[in-house]
């Protein structure tokens, strides 16, 4: 998971990143002095010219000069997953992940990471960045450790519409209490990477691709009525107004698409809903003229139509805003609400600081948005049953984590209405496997062979729906330490889709019931057990996450939640396995709710060890492969895929309950023994006849 605070470091004794800690073998030996950095003083890498512009007023923009400078890793609207052309963070330090960088003009460069990402984040940036954890509460904060290496009174310069308003006063006031100014600093960093001259520095050009219309028939309802429920909500709290800064949130509010992030179909703007208009802010060329006719754009004198302004006009609009009360955005489960530019931008009387109405509007799937939502995960069933199917055939050949990636992406791309991918493909293999966060590189890269497990966590993102999938094969004999922590996580997966409960059961509070097959054999899993996910949107949607150590965010299930399931066990350094399915939230009789699985893909046989399974859980498996047959075999078969049939076929075989297998073998014992006597009756009969 990205760090939810600004906390972290290690002491400053332990600066040096492992691979530069010279330790001598004998005492005797005299000590070798470290060796230089160059990347640390260069004065041509990205690093070296933010030091030199934090000293230079051209860059500044103030008349004064920085002593550090932070980096965040977002957008504007604090995506999850920027665009490459928004990925400060990684420009400068090299990393691509999330995080935060702290620079000191004068040498010294650190970056935080989650604990997750540490091990990744150590073998890919250079001697130059110090390499801390992110999610430790024992190690010095940001502010603690720039004041361990500043005077006690100094400037940090940032860019406030790239973290969050909690972050931003977090971090000021800690510097403040320590003598050290935060100033908001939006252009320099820009500045700098628009002058890079090496083009595999260079910026990427913003995304040309202009946004569509999200088809009625996938939405279910019009952007004026969405709009109409939102000024609702928003006359309840006493708002007169509301800015939309997440990007699912304003695709969803005016039924739009993009291609503006790398794992969503979302378009960068942001919209000011009040009651009297609809403002959207877009880059220029970005609405496609079928979008603006849709939106009303043309001769727009109400509030049934809106009015485009260009997207950097937002933070001057909003200080000009003529409502009294403007609702902006609070951080929620995944989402971070609005940035703090955008917060400074509306006058302090006029804030209100409330979660975005449209997060509970938006994870309530209409019955069009489930439709799609069903269809998508047909179309994802289809493709990811053809690649399991493939690469089984091949298990005998050369493959790798990453040639599995790519052939994972490729075999969607065949299906229809596919848009892009919902997340980094994942595939981890055999110790490799044994790392929840683990994502193959050129350096990590493994063979996969028939010796033990392999992780593959995906998903993909179609006109109708998102989804996500992890399933963990074995292309060989499974040891049993195998086959028992795979059955394991089935039946945790199990237990969690087959609970029913009180609707107004928080979802944190589901939690242990999908980790108690787990911890029944002292096992644990660091990550949530599962979250929301959206319709054609973010694959992380607010607002449940079921993860018990969460004592704040206790949102219950709602009938048209999708929430994903997705069970690990990692078994030190040896093997993973871990399994994930959608499932959506229904409703039952007497105020109860209940889960049916929106995936539909074969578990592997060969890993279920079946004495291990209850009845309850063999009728559940059960269901669940009849579903998969009479659901998915059609499609197979409509596309012509006969062999991946017939694969599906074999892997969704019926499993006999253990209870009927005893009664058959009492029945029969029962009968051999009625034949055996009858045998007697018979002989003693023929005897007693001979005689007389």
């Amino acid at each position: 998971m990205t760090p939810s605070t600004l906390s972290t470091t290690t002491p400053s004794s332990r600066l040096m990143t492992p691979a530069l800690t010279t330790r001598a073998t004998n005492v005797d030996m005299p000590s070798l002095a470290p060796a230089m950095c160059s990347d640390a003083t260069s004065t041509t890498t990205p690093l070296g010219r933010l030091r030199s512009a934090m000293r230079n007023k051209s860059y500044t923009q103030m008349n004064l000069f920085f002593d550090a400078f932070l980096i965040f890793y977002s957008d504007e609207h604090l995506s999850e997953e920027p665009s490459t052309e928004e990925r400060r963070l990684e420009y400068f330090s090299g990393w691509d992940g999330a995080g935060t960088a702290a620079v000191l003009s004068d040498g010294g460069a650190a970056v935080w990471v989650s604990s997750g990402d540490l091990r990744r984040a150590r073998a890919t940036l250079s001697c130059a960045w110090e390499v801390l954890d992110g999610d430790d509460v024992n190690q010095p904060t940001i502010p603690e450790w720039i004041a361990e290496r500043l005077a006690r009174s100094g400037r940090i310069g940032a860019d406030a519409r790239l973290t969050s308003v909690k972050e931003w006063q977090a971090l000021s006031t800690d510097l403040q209490q320590i003598g050290l100014q935060l100033f908001h600093t939006p252009t320099m960093l820009d500045q700098i990477w628009n002058e890079e001259l090496d083009p595999a520095r260079r910026r990427p050009d913003f995304s040309k691709i202009v946004a569509v219309l999200h088809k009625p028939d996938y939405t279910g309802v019009t952007w004026r009525d969405k709009v109409s429920t939102v000024r609702n909500e928003l006359r309840a709290i006493g708002a007169d107004a509301m800015v939309v800064t997440s990007l699912d949130e304003v695709a969803w509010l005016l039924n739009i698409r993009g291609k503006d992030l790398p794992y969503a179909p979302l378009l960068k703007a942001f919209v000011i809903v009040s009651t009297r208009d609809v403002r959207v802010y877009a880059p220029p060329g970005k609405l496609s003229m079928p979008v603006r006719e849709a939106l009303a754009v043309y001769n727009c004198f109400n509030n049934n139509c809106t009015r485009v302004n260009d997207y950097t006009n937002i933070y001057s609009d909003l200080r000009r805003a003529t409502e009294s009360k403007i609702l902006i955005p609070a951080s929620g489960t995944f989402q971070r609400g609005a940035s703090a530019a955008i917060a400074q931008s509306v006058p302090q009387t006029k804030r209100m600081f409330l979660l975005s109405p449209i997060i509970y509007l938006k994870a309530q799937k209409n019955e069009a948005e489930s439709n799609g939502m069903k269809k998508a995960h047909l179309r994802d069933a289809v493709a990811m049953c053809t690649l399991l199917s493939y690469l089984e055939g091949r298990r005998g050949s050369s493959q790798s984590e990453m040639s599995i990636s790519k052939t994972v992406e490729v075999t969607r791309e065949t299906q229809a209405g596919f848009v892009g991918l919902s997340m980094k493909t994942r595939v981890a293999f055999g110790p490799n496997g044994a790392d929840p966060y683990y994502v193959p590189t050129i350096l990590t890269n493994r063979r996969v062979f028939s010796n033990s497990t392999l992780i593959i966590r995906s998903g993909g993102q179609y006109d109708e729906g998102t989804t996500v999938v992890t399933r963990t094969l074995h292309y060989g004999k499974p040891s049993r330490d195998e086959t028992k922590s795979y059955t394991t996580v089935l039946r945790s997966l199990a237990a969690l889709s087959t609970l029913q409960s009180p609707a107004s059961l928080p979802a944190a509070h589901a939690d242990p019931v999908a980790r108690a097959p787990l911890w029944a054999y002292k096992q644990d899993y660091p990550h949530p057990t599962g979250h929301g996910v959206g319709a054609a949107l973010n694959r992380h949607e607010d607002p449940v996450v079921i993860d018990y150590r969460q004592d704040v965010i206790l949102h219950p299930f709602r009938e048209g939640y999708y929430i994903t399931v997705e069970p690990g066990w990692y078994e030190g350094m040896k093997f993973g396995v871990q399994l994930g399915n959608v499932l959506e939230v229904i409703s039952k009789p007497s105020g109860y709710i209940g889960f049916r699985e929106a995936t539909l893909l074969p578990f592997e046989p060969k890993l279920i060890d079946k004495n291990m399974l209850t009845d309850y859980e063999i009728n559940w498996l059960n269901s669940y492969n009849d579903r998969i047959r009479k659901i998915v075999g059609p499609e197979l078969q409509a596309q012509g895929l006969t062999d991946v049939y017939y694969w599906m076929s074999n892997k969704t075989v019926p499993i006999q309950l253990p209870s009927k297998i005893k009664k058959l073998n009492v029945n029969c014992a029962s009968s051999n023994s009625f034949k055996q006597v009858l045998a007697i009756i018979i002989f003693n009969f023929v005897f007693v006849i001979a005689i007389i």
